[in-house]
């Protein structure tokens, strides 16, 4: 039976667009209290931007900047708002075109597949839902199939003692994606690295 949680009754803590665009309204209560969504948005990003700087130089902050708010919202509120996962989406599209648009578009649809089972198939604890699965393809689409697989495991890897020290709770699916795929953008030999060792 899925865990039903309680929610967020103060939203001070988001910003006036995320307000506006009815976010609000999807607030529930998650791993941490809301209330420390503004200072841990805050600590993400400078290490973020410590971490992508070296690799990215300036167009590391924006993706810092996204990156560590999504994961605010997600670990206080199990929410990864439209307002930043459809832009990271369309970006995405456009670094495809060219690349490996063909597999980003057999993964988007195997994507609205899988999102059309879950309305059917309640989890009460792993918290997979539509941003979660919006995120994934915008991860897919940036990175290419075997960079995103690299950021899953390895976000999953790290996301991994926090699953097991919280065994009775809903699991926000958004955090281990973009710890992943902030790893994947701070060392980009790392898909490399994991998978030069297969051979097929």
């Amino acid at each position: 039976m899925p865990i039903v949680l309680p929610s967020v009754t103060n939203t001070n803590f988001l910003f006036p667009w995320e307000t506006a665009t009815g976010v609000a309204e999807a607030q529930m209560l998650g791993l941490l209290n809301p209330k420390h969504c503004g200072w841990l948005t805050g600590i993400v990003a400078l290490l973020l931007i410590g971490l992508l700087w070296p690799v990215l130089g300036v167009a590391g902050v924006p993706a810092a900047l996204v990156f560590s708010r999504l994961l605010a919202l997600d670990l206080t509120t199990y929410t990864l708002p439209d307002i930043y996962t459809l832009p990271l989406m369309a970006t995405g599209l456009g670094v495809a075109w060219g690349h490996h648009l063909g597999i980003t578009a057999a993964v988007w649809g195997g994507l609205l597949v899988l999102a059309s089972v879950g309305r059917y198939c309640a989890s009460s604890r792993l918290g997979m839902g539509e941003g979660d699965l919006k995120l994934l393809a915008a991860l897919v689409a940036w990175l290419g199939p075997v960079a995103a697989l690299a950021a899953v495991g390895v976000g999953c890897l790290l996301w991994l003692p926090v699953a097991c020290l919280t065994p009775k709770r809903p699991l926000p699916l958004g955090v281990p994606l973009l710890l992943g795929w902030g790893a994947v953008l701070a060392w980009p030999a790392l898909p490399n690295a994991l998978f030069s060792p297969i051979t097929i």
